[in-house]
């Protein structure tokens, strides 16, 4: 009975542990998944782009250059799962994203939906993004990203 006790108070200390630092589960749930805080040496990998970026301004001068071809475009974001570490300083989350566009160069209208993994860090005493991939289920998918910001 006593050991059962110990277990379920240390299981509840671990909780609280869990529940520490700036990358916890509620944080990373409460971002604006279209805009989050973005670390300044984030990894940026998409189907769209010729090779995975690295930092903001690089992600933006390639987003900007892919998203500039779509015409009515819409995007949802599903968060399946968010895991964060114990102590609070690393997270990930996975999910899926669905985007629909007209494309402005083969006027070709996009439908299709992404995995994404998304990882996040303590920079600057703040929870941002770390690095995030993006990839279609199919071997056959086109040169579209899911990317927006």
């Amino acid at each position: 009975m006593r050991l059962t006790v110990l277990l379920f108070l240390m299981s509840l200390s671990i909780v609280a542990v869990a529940q520490s630092g700036p990358c916890t589960e509620q944080v990373i749930r409460k971002q604006d998944p279209k805009n989050p805080p973005v670390a300044d040496d984030a990894y940026f990998a998409a189907p769209s782009f010729a090779k995975p970026t690295v930092g903001e301004a690089a992600y933006e001068q390639a987003a900007k250059a892919v998203l500039g071809t779509r015409n009515n475009y819409k995007q949802s974001i599903t968060i399946d799962r968010v895991v964060a570490a114990p102590s609070g300083d690393m997270a990930y989350e996975y999910g899926t994203t669905h985007v629909t566009y007209d494309d402005g160069e083969s006027g070709k209208h996009i439908d299709r939906t992404a995995a994404f993994l998304q990882v996040w860090r303590v920079d600057r005493g703040a929870c941002k993004e770390a690095a995030i991939m993006f990839e279609y289920p199919d071997a056959q998918s086109p040169t579209h990203s899911t990317i927006s910001k």
